[in-house]
């Protein structure tokens, strides 16, 4: 295992992905951990595909967001090109919902914290192209990451056709009904209507564009619309009330009794009304 690159100093291998190599590292610097991404010997020995990931790093080096995963650095050390990546510890999101649906609460949170993140990042004209349950990592505070913002066509299979911001919608879409029932969706989004909490159905088929009348527009409309969920979830909580209220059944002789005896009060009134004329 390599030691040292420029000023950052290796600790051990954390994985390896399409992109190369990766690495927890000490910036000796400033004194902090970093993930470090380093590309294999056969992107290395291509330059033009090496410019052309130091092209699309510098573009996504740009964003700043709490829920984003930042990109400090693009380096280069002995001819070998590398990206420094903001540390993030935790666990995939993928891993964390393990086949089990999460709290209802608890994925709106952090479905919210992703669509804020889009937000951002489509102001700037930036496009995630692949996100899933496996490029957001869930820290030990419970707050979400997006890993790889921008690079998705060297760090996983982007997502097919073209991409735009609706491509990340889609995807957030996709991570929520994965978040509420514990599986990824069927193509089409066919079937999704009773696993889905009814307080989440219009947001996840406007996400996953399944309503006649088109989705979301923007991220930050879907951001709103899972605050207001969060909103109404949070009071029902706080009253000590279910997620529906289902009125008690009345059985068809009880109706019959009740509209009894209000025609009988009517009938005593109108007498006592007649008789005081």
């Amino acid at each position: 295992m390599i030691e040292q690159l420029d000023h950052y100093k290796i600790l051990e291998r954390i994985g390896a992905g399409s992109l190369g190599e990766v690495y927890r590292a000490r910036d000796t610097r400033v004194g902090r951990t970093v993930a470090i991404k380093l590309p294999g010997p056969e992107l290395q020995a291509d330059r033009e595909r090496c410019e052309a990931l130091a092209r699309d790093a510098r573009a996504a080096s740009v964003l700043s967001h709490p829920n984003i995963a930042a990109l400090y650095e693009i380096a280069e050390e002995g001819g070998q090109l590398f990206l420094v990546f903001e540390f993030v510890p935790g666990e995939p999101l993928k891993r964390v919902i393990a086949g089990r649906p999460l709290n209802t609460r608890r994925a709106v949170t952090l479905a919210t914290q992703l669509a804020d993140a889009l937000a951002d990042a489509h102001a700037l004209d930036m496009v995630h192209g692949g996100m899933t349950s496996d490029t957001i990592m869930v820290t030990p505070k419970g707050n979400a990451k997006i890993l790889d913002f921008g690079l998705a066509r060297w760090t996983s299979r982007p997502f097919a056709g073209d991409l735009d911001h609706r491509t990340d919608i889609r995807a957030l879409g996709m991570v929520l009904v994965e978040m509420l029932t514990g599986r990824q969706p069927a193509a089409g989004a066919a079937g999704l209507g009773s696993s889905i909490p009814p307080e989440l159905a219009d947001v996840v088929s406007k996400a996953l564009e399944i309503r006649a009348e088109g989705g979301y527009e923007a991220a930050a409309t879907c951001a709103a619309d899972l605050r207001s969920v969060a909103a109404m979830l949070d009071i029902r909580a706080a009253a000590g009330e279910p997620s529906r209220v289902v009125p008690p059944r009345r059985d068809r002789g009880s109706r019959v009794w009740v509209v009894a005896a209000v025609v009988l009060v009517l009938g005593v009134l109108a007498a006592i009304w007649l008789a005081g004329r």
